[in-house]
């Protein structure tokens, strides 16, 4: 509906020979609606692009506000701990404390808020080590346990 009265708006001021300021501004307020048009629609096709195809707390957060995750090193791991498929090939994965990477920084659920060494279970001084031969697992000390936390990927 807009188009078309722009359109006949255009043919009007053509037919009567409208003086070169009115077309002037006509070409600027053109060129804005163009510009702005565009810049909406790039932003909105690169949603998701930002964090390089990876899975963000706020992915996770969004789907499962309760989720049992850790972010290190940009990347976020889950907790696998309890979950039959890693109960049972645990015994076939050699795990070692050499690995010290940090201790969790902060306890949120807010994605706004997650960063590097963020958790929304652990608390704030919990020691992390990452697996030396895969680093797609993480070890956690927690309450005289250990836990452990596999990096979730894409797709």
């Amino acid at each position: 509906m807009a188009n078309a009265l722009f359109l006949s708006f255009l043919s009007v001021c053509f037919k009567e020979d409208c003086g070169k300021r009115e077309l002037n501004i006509i070409n600027k307020s053109l060129i804005a609606i163009l510009f702005t048009t565009t810049l909406i629609i790039y932003m909105f096709a690169s949603f998701g692009v930002a964090d390089g195809g990876r899975v963000t707390a706020r992915d996770v957060l969004k789907h499962n506000k309760d989720a049992d995750i850790i972010e290190y090193d940009g990347k976020v791991f889950s907790n696998v701990t309890n979950l039959d498929w890693f109960k049972n090939d645990r015994e076939n994965i050699s795990f070692s404390k050499d690995n010290y990477v940090g201790k969790i920084q902060n306890q949120t659920t807010s994605s706004l808020l997650f960063n590097d060494l963020s958790a929304t279970k652990l608390p704030k001084g919990t020691k992390i080590y990452s697996i030396e031969e895969d680093n797609g697992l993480l070890l956690v000390e927690f309450q005289g346990k250990e836990l452990y936390y596999m990096e979730l990927l894409e797709g």
